[in-house]
């Protein structure tokens, strides 16, 4: 959020600068106008980053709390459809997904990937723990531990993996988890 709050003041910091030079000095009236747009455009651009979190958990069924901009988010999801053989269901639409790179499994227990939440390739690592006898999942997923590109993460994306994996494996929250 602060990122694009700096995104979206910087061409204001220089316009209201290149209009300070052109009156021939500082004038603060104008700095004070400067730091209540900076302020307004912070405020707006934290507003919106939130209605877009609160979109995205609605639509996948995960509960939007209060560390969704936590850097780990773990959570025991249950399957929306239980069928025979849904493990191995999940395990080929992770593995067949673009946004996921699969890097090792453990087992039938565990897979552990690469989840890519935006459009760069920048990506969130995360393990998905299989319970077959309650048809549970447990997914987690951190967005500091290992990504491609350069740069960091934005915050609050390991909160929009998890809204994705939800959606795409058809899973829910499981009751007692909220």
């Amino acid at each position: 959020m602060r990122e694009a709050a700096c995104a979206i003041a910087v061409p204001v910091v220089i316009r209201v600068g290149f209009e300070l030079w052109d009156r021939g000095g500082v004038a603060w009236s104008a700095a004070g106008e400067l730091a209540a747009t900076w302020a307004a455009a912070s405020v707006v651009w934290a507003a919106v980053a939130w209605l877009l979190l609160r979109h995205r958990a609605r639509g996948s069924g995960i509960t939007l709390t209060p560390d969704a901009l936590a850097a780990r988010q773990t959570r025991q999801l249950r399957l929306l459809r239980p069928s025979v053989g849904w493990s191995d269901r999940m395990r080929a639409e992770l593995k067949a997904s673009d946004r996921a790179s699969v890097t090792a499994e453990k087992g039938r227990e565990e897979i552990w990937f690469h989840w890519r939440p935006g459009r760069r390739r920048r990506t969130v690592w995360g393990s998905i723990t299989f319970d077959e006898p309650s048809g549970t999942v447990r997914l987690d997923l951190r967005d500091g531990a290992a990504y491609t590109g350069g740069g960091e993460l934005r915050r609050g994306a390991a909160f929009v993996a998890l809204c994705q994996l939800a959606r795409e494996l058809g899973l829910v929250e499981a009751e007692g988890t909220r």
